[in-house]
């Protein structure tokens, strides 16, 4: 069975907390111009990293969040206007080009930053009696509407990503939008109502026209795409035809072991579910 995806780094552990009028010196900061990660690079040979506490000091935040500790630091989210101005040394990036060259503590701190500023931006009133909602005390993350009671927490969606195969070989999809020549598999938001197993069922119907049996989990990846979490399985091809019925997919072929496309980035979990079906192979 995989692991979760990205794998846990020791060096950031989530939380949730105050932020003071004047943070620490050694806060390590995930800052968003909208989707634009920032980053410092000082010096073109250097490897980007996330801000310190002298390049964020320099920007006006429109609103901040505690993350956790990153390698024993304070990590703090930060969001500012998307028409602001950024201080040298820094440059934009955003969460897929950065988990290239972030390190796996640094990516998952941004990653968690990224949904929570999301959670923040979409909530600002309440969605009940429409009053500005307010954060609750430091021992939880939850916005709270002081009239009404109404509270409201991060928001989870769950999708299901699925590697169909039929003996060593893989049915592989490819959606317009992704670079020439990827492949990657089949997925899509769980509904109401639904287990993962019948999600799964549904998701490749609705995509491929395929049926598949023997569903089994192999791991999850949190995914801040806004605020996903990816579920993965294998399931086995059981019947029908490949016909794109729902206008989601590209192209959707077989391909066996020594004749694969470009495959999804590594830090993904549809590239460690493929290679963990390969690496199965007699």
């Amino acid at each position: 069975m995989l692991a979760t995806f990205p794998p846990s780094d020791a060096r950031f552990s989530p939380g949730c907390g105050p932020v003071a009028d004047s943070p620490p010196d050694d806060a390590r900061w995930c800052v968003f111009r909208g989707t634009e990660l920032l980053l410092l690079q000082r010096n073109i040979a250097d490897t980007p990293t996330l801000l310190d506490h002298r390049s964020a000091a320099r920007l006006t935040m429109l609103r901040t969040h505690s993350v956790g500790r990153l390698e024993g630091h304070p990590a703090l989210a930060g969001e500012i206007a998307p028409e602001a101005d950024l201080p040298a040394g820094v440059i934009v990036s955003n969460l897929r080009g950065a988990a290239t060259t972030l390190s796996a503590g640094e990516w998952s701190a941004a990653a968690l930053g990224s949904q929570v500023l999301h959670w923040d931006r979409t909530n600002r009133f309440c969605g009940i009696c429409g009053s500005p909602m307010t954060p609750s005390d430091s021992r939880e993350r939850a916005l709270r509407c002081e009239p009404c009671g109404h509270a409201v927490y991060p928001r989870i969606s769950p999708c299901i990503i699925t590697l169909i195969h039929d003996g060593p070989r893989m049915l592989l999809t490819r959606q317009a939008s992704w670079p020439a020549g990827r492949y990657g598999l089949v997925a899509g938001f769980v509904e109401a109502g639904e287990t993962l197993e019948d999600c799964v069922r549904r998701e490749v119907a609705e995509e491929t026209g395929l049926t598949v049996d023997e569903i089994t989990y192999q791991g999850s990846q949190p995914w801040p795409f806004p605020q996903q979490l990816m579920v993965g399985f294998i399931a086995r091809y059981a019947g029908g035809e490949v016909v794109l019925r729902d206008g989601e997919l590209e192209d959707a072929r077989w391909f066996e072991p020594g004749t694969l496309p470009t495959l999804p980035p590594r830090w993904s979990i549809a590239r460690a579910l493929i290679e963990h079906f390969l690496q199965r192979l007699p």
